[in-house]
């Protein structure tokens, strides 16, 4: 099969620019416009970002008795960068603000918003363990446990049965809050502050 000339090539690539120039255009500017389109939304992404670290230490550093201002900053921060860690992470701080006063609704509404946005699944699990503290410690066990059991993340299984085997105790359940516990102090794998206090807690429970 004999190939082409040059001259031959290029007829055919000018036949194919008259054929399909149109559509060619077409495409080369959506491409642009995806490429131009992509570069817009990655660097207002960077400079979201860059936002709510810079207002997130700044709530870091508010004199913690003016909880109201940091409050504002905190609803500032969901408002403008919910997609970013930061935002669960200031509702988490004030959280911990509000339940030292005793407030422990509105510790309870700021844990909420974060472990339902959290874009990381760590900073999710550490809302819900605190709001089965919280959850807890106000008697309300369902809700406790059904926080306590939405914790997925490897690194705090050991605080999430510890704080189950708690509930189930409160419950007057000693069979399950022992096997909570035990599989809690085999997660640990130390000898650390937390093996013993788990140790405790089984000793006092028995056989």
């Amino acid at each position: 099969m004999a190939l082409d000339t040059e001259e031959e090539q290029v007829e055919k690539i000018q036949n194919i620019w008259n054929s399909y120039k149109h559509l060619i255009v077409i495409l080369i500017g959506i491409l642009l416009g995806v490429y131009f389109a992509y570069g817009y939304y990655v660097d207002k992404k960077i400079k979201n970002s860059e936002q709510a670290s810079q207002l997130y230490q700044e709530i870091l550093v508010e004199k913690i008795l003016d909880i109201n201002s940091i409050k504002t900053k905190v609803d500032l921060l969901k408002n403008i960068a919910k997609d970013t860690p930061y935002a669960s992470r200031s509702a988490i701080y004030i959280s911990k603000l509000y339940s030292q006063e005793g407030n422990n609704e509105e510790a309870i509404k700021e844990l909420t918003w974060a472990a339902e946005n959290a874009t990381e699944e760590s900073i999710q699990s550490i809302a819900y363990y605190h709001l089965a503290n919280l959850f807890f410690i106000t008697n309300k066990l369902d809700r406790a446990m059904e926080s306590a059991e939405k914790i997925n993340t490897i690194g705090f299984q050991t605080l999430a049965k510890d704080i189950i085997g708690d509930i189930f105790l409160k419950q007057g359940n000693k069979k399950e809050a022992k096997k909570s516990y035990l599989e809690s102090l085999k997660l640990n794998k130390g000898q650390s502050d937390i093996s013993k206090i788990l140790q405790n807690k089984i000793d006092s429970i028995g056989q």
